[in-house]
């Protein structure tokens, strides 16, 4: 077969295959899509594919035929920082709900503890997992913002799958996924920062010039991007629609800005997620109308299938094994039983409360992104990432069937109350 066709082959399994497998297990309901497009991944890799018949694997999955496909996951990952931080929305952090910045503090205070406990738990077992060039605080670090992350769009998606979206308790998730995706995102940011030249790239600076630079770089991109990139934009748009000009404008000023995060030794979807944060809220959807669907149906599926295909998953590894429950476990508890908790302290009903840390835990497609960064700094090894990955897999298939078993409660009783009200007035 020619490269060509190789390629045109990859590309169809990639994007066809995980969407028909879905639909025909009859679990859309139960089971993000990013969940089966990782696990063709996998299948597609070393773990399966590679034992089975490693001489098409070596056909199919060598690094020269997978290079073009690399290259669509850089610009789905670049999209998809942009895309993230377009779904930060300002007014949902008014603070008007009484149990809002409680549970916003708790859904990362409580999984970042636990994460670094377990993270030194993990150290304390097997240290041989801590890399050449690590310190023990950054690889524990690591751990706590892996485990405490989740995922402001695939929240999005489910909310509307399970049609939450304008609801109470939807308002109140994606709030506090916000605040939880801003202060994880610049905690990563300081860890690499601090880890800098690690993974020994040459135009990885000082931490000394980092610290300096990083602050200036966000004054330049709220004081002068910010107003200089909503004129250009609102100046470009027709019938308030982002047109092909407009839209350049946003790319070029996504790559500008990824562009400047990585010269800086960061990871360029920062400098992507901070565009997408920074440009006006009343901007936000038509940009994402313009960008959101093809992203995430046609170019973040190389990506997942990519990572799926860097895992080697040995089942006869008590380490692993070991590694996956502590942080499944972790995650799981920290998240649904801190936010939970905190929820409940400030006056929700138990349904609600543990409603919202269900879907708060739904991890998914910025959990790879992090994790895919760590491993690319050498901050976590191979195996961690492999565990962490079958981890975030774990949460974000537990997110919908927990959220529906919680929130089911809510609708009964809010059915029963509308028939109570009905019968009262007749």
């Amino acid at each position: 077969m020619t490269p060509s066709a190789i390629f045109l082959l990859q590309a169809f399994v990639i994007v066809v295959v995980p969407v028909v497998l879905l639909r025909a297990s009859g679990l859309r309901a139960l089971m993000p899509l990013v969940v089966v497009q990782i696990m063709v991944g996998i299948v597609l890799g070393p773990s399966v594919f590679g034992k089975i018949a490693p001489d098409y694997f070596q056909m199919f999955a060598s690094p020269g035929m997978l290079s073009s496909l690399s290259g669509l996951a850089f610009v789905g990952v670049l999209i998809f920082g942009l895309i993230s931080g377009l779904h930060l929305d300002p007014g949902v952090f008014n603070g008007k709900e009484r149990a809002f910045w409680p549970v916003a503090v708790a859904n990362v205070a409580v999984p970042m503890t636990l994460g670094c406990f377990a993270g030194g738990w993990i150290l304390a077992r097997h240290p041989d997992e801590l890399l050449a060039g690590v310190s023990s605080v950054e690889f524990i670090a690591a751990i706590g913002i892996c485990v405490s992350m989740n995922a402001l769009p695939v929240l999005g998606a489910i909310l509307g799958e399970m049609g939450l979206l304008g609801s109470r308790v939807g308002h109140l998730a994606l709030g506090v996924a916000g605040v939880n995706n801003i202060i994880l995102w610049i905690l990563l940011g300081v860890l690499l920062t601090a880890a800098a030249g690690h993974s020994g790239e040459g135009h990885a600076l000082s931490p000394i010039y980092l610290l300096a630079l990083a602050p200036a770089y966000l004054f330049v991109m709220i004081r002068v991007v910010r107003p200089m990139l909503a004129n250009l934009i609102m100046a470009r748009m027709r019938d308030e629609l982002v047109n092909t000009r407009a839209l350049v404008v946003v790319g070029a000023a996504t790559i500008a800005s990824a562009l400047a995060t990585e010269l800086m030794g960061l990871h360029y979807i920062i400098g992507a997620f901070v565009v997408g944060a920074i440009i006006p809220a009343k901007l936000h959807e038509p940009i994402l109308d313009r960008l959101q669907v093809m992203t995430v149906a046609l170019l973040m599926p190389f990506f997942f299938t990519l990572t799926g295909m860097r895992i080697l998953i040995d089942p006869s590894s008590p380490v692993l094994l070991e590694m996956f429950v502590v942080t499944t476990a972790v995650a799981v508890v920290g998240i649904v039983g801190g936010t939970a908790a905190a929820a409940r302290l400030n006056g929700e009903a138990w349904p609600v409360a543990f409603g919202l840390g269900s879907l708060l835990q739904s991890k998914g497609l910025t959990e790879l992104i992090v994790l895919t960064i760590l491993l690319d700094a050498q901050i976590i090894s191979p195996r961690i990432f492999t565990a962490m990955i079958l981890m975030a897999l774990f949460s974000a298939a537990l997110t919908m069937p927990l959220a529906r078993l919680a929130l089911a409660r809510v609708s009964q009783r809010a059915s029963d109350e509308q028939r109570q009200t009905r019968r009262a007035r007749a």
